[in-house]
């Protein structure tokens, strides 16, 4: 006699997470409901990646930030929290792993801006072959910067060297940012400061959508930092600005960014291009 499947039981917090994100459509609700979120966002910690609020510009989202909890990614709990991702890849690095195998043989200097540690030179060595002149320069936070220049020194990368400026873009033959721009908060201000930007520009994992552009606060379990939520039409019409060319774009499925009670701001698959002189 083939025994009855006993039925499963509700994940009850998952079922409390619909309810509340439903209810929060009612406007008394949503104010309640978010300030109890927030109470809880502000004492969260360890290996997260979480998100409150939307916000005007990254002013607003910065006073936002509790008291007495890191503020920004220049700091040692910061860099450490993403410094092993420098061991292994995922599937949103296989677009830029593709370009990089078409780009690199012609590459002398390739910058990446907001590299942490060196984590894509690292990630992506063992499938790529680096040319043998080639300079892979991460232009980083000091705290980032100085504790990559450690690790490259203790894994034997003598290609990779960092810097903490944007001097050197002027000879870069590619611009690589991966997950950095939505952390600065004129990103197109700080490139449009350079005089001859590279001819080729990768980037990576910025969280697009079609409403208009506004800021979240992210927790990353280590700080707090204010967070682009970019507009996609304006984001692209950035980089053409500058001369370039749309060559490829894609999605992120595997990286997302929910926004609890502000179902309509959040993002569910981030985007990656590459631009071309």
């Amino acid at each position: 006699m083939r025994l009855a499947t006993p039925p499963r039981l509700p994940n009850l917090g998952s079922v409390w997470h619909s309810f509340a994100e439903k209810a929060a459509r009612v406007r008394p609700l949503h104010s309640m409901l978010n300030r109890r979120y927030k109470r809880s966002f502000d004492v969260a910690s360890g290996r997260l990646r979480i998100f409150h609020g939307i916000y005007p510009d990254f002013a607003s989202a910065i006073g936002d930030i509790p008291v007495g909890r890191l503020e920004g990614h220049d700091n040692e709990a910061s860099v450490l929290r993403l410094a092993d991702a420098r061991l292994r890849i995922y599937p949103f690095d296989y677009p830029i792993m593709f370009w990089l195998q078409k780009l690199l043989p012609g590459c002398r200097l390739l910058f990446d801006l907001g590299g942490g540690v060196g984590i894509s030179y690292f990630g992506y060595r063992k499938f790529l072959q680096y040319p043998a002149t080639m300079t892979w320069l991460v232009d980083e936070l000091p705290v980032a910067a100085t504790m990559g220049a450690r690790i490259a020194s203790q894994e034997s990368a003598e290609a990779l060297r960092f810097t903490t400026s944007l001097e050197e873009l002027p000879r870069a033959d590619i611009l690589l940012a991966a997950g950095s721009l939505q952390l600065i908060e004129k990103p197109f201000e700080l490139l449009g400061s350079v005089p001859n930007l590279p001819p080729h520009v990768l980037i990576n994992k910025v969280p697009l959508r079609d409403l208009p552009a506004a800021v979240t606060l992210h927790n990353t379990g280590a700080a707090f930092c204010a967070y682009h939520l970019f507009n996609r039409a304006q984001f692209v019409a950035g980089f053409r600005a500058f001369g370039y060319e749309l060559k490829d774009e894609w999605a992120t499925p595997d990286l997302s960014a929910h926004i609890p009670y502000f179902p309509e701001h959040s993002i569910r698959a981030y985007s990656g291009f590459y631009f071309s002189k």
